[in-house]
């Protein structure tokens, strides 16, 4: 594996996980001012400085695996990446997998 798709999918992972979530400045450090999810509801999420995750007091452990990780590059300075999410603790079998991407500026 290559060094960016090694970091990309770093990134991608540490965003998965709760003490990450739980921390606006974890958060901060990866994600850009303009960054947009639009989400499985089909809503528009726009990151604002601050926000959080996972509320400080839920004291779940996420188990969420990426799976099947893949990058293909868009231009000189941006990276698509692609993969899969499997929610292990997900009991809704109907939320329990995601298909992913996301773009990343470098």
């Amino acid at each position: 594996m290559n060094y960016t798709k090694e970091h990309i999918l770093k990134l991608e992972n540490n965003l998965l996980k709760s003490e990450v979530r739980k921390s606006s400045q974890k958060i901060n450090d990866i994600l850009t001012d303009d960054f947009i999810e639009f989400c499985s509801s089909g809503r528009e999420y726009y990151y604002e400085k601050g926000d959080v995750y996972q509320d400080q007091a839920d004291d779940t452990t996420l188990q969420w695996e990426i799976l099947d990780f893949n990058i293909k590059e868009l231009s000189k300075d941006c990276i698509l990446a692609m993969y899969k999410v499997i929610k292990h603790n997900e009991t809704d079998e109907n939320k329990k997998y995601s298909l992913r991407s996301s773009i990343w500026k470098y």
